[in-house]
């Protein structure tokens, strides 16, 4: 599933690093998108806030669990952390401040 991407709205690249919010969408682990046609950054990048939106596997592709090693279940929360991760590893080069970080989100968020 090619679906792994996030995206990055910083107000600055200049001056002091700034708070990050990463939001996680909801759509009941079923569907969904971090994309902007559903939630705009423009209110918290007005106000300084680098964000964050992502994406991660939905559905069987991030859910699906067999109760075997090869198909363990939460792939799609995998992807969250990871993404999590590679945020607190890379937003200085973005103007954010990897010591602020919040994590939000709606629904399965």
């Amino acid at each position: 599933e090619d679906c792994l991407y996030l995206n990055v709205y910083t107000p600055n690249l200049d001056g002091e690093f700034l708070p990050v919010m990463v939001f996680i969408h909801g759509g009941g682990f079923k569907w969904g998108s971090g994309n902007t046609s559903l939630y705009g950054p423009d209110y918290l990048v007005d106000r300084d806030v680098v964000v964050v939106t992502l994406n991660y596997r939905c559905g069987p592709l991030g859910f699906l669990c067999l109760n075997t090693p090869e198909v363990p279940g939460n792939a799609g929360l995998k992807d969250i952390v990871q993404a999590v991760k590679w945020v607190k590893d890379n937003i200085r080069n973005f103007g954010g401040n990897p010591g602020n970080v919040t994590v939000f989100g709606e629904s399965a968020g």
